[in-house]
């Protein structure tokens, strides 16, 4: 795991709020309409496949490098890792992802 502090960029995203899991939130995102929410990335969590897919078997679990996150509401941690989908994790002053989504484009 290697979390990076970038220059902030905007991207559009659709988040679920409070999902267990990413297959949870595909879900979720499939089956209503979620409107799409303009947020700042201000890092990026880069992971292994293996930490990456151990992240999103359960996203309700705390998280050491969520709990040092201090952004306000409008900005997120994009959490990426090779051949898996780019989620974007808004705490909202929580130690665990309280809103997990997708780029729009995804």
């Amino acid at each position: 795991m290697n979390i990076t502090k970038c220059r902030p960029y905007p991207v559009a995203v659709r988040f679920s709020r409070k999902p267990a899991s990413l297959r949870a939130m595909l879900r979720e995102h499939s089956g209503y309409f979620i409107e799409e929410e303009r947020v700042s990335v201000i890092a990026i969590n880069t992971m292994t496949a293996a930490e990456y897919d151990a992240f999103v078997c359960d996203l309700c679990r705390t998280q050491d490098w969520i709990a040092s996150f201090k952004g306000r509401g409008d900005q997120c941690i994009a959490v990426s890792a090779p051949a898996r989908l780019t989620l974007y994790v808004r705490p909202d002053d929580y130690d665990y992802p309280r809103y997990v989504g997708l780029a729009d484009a995804d």
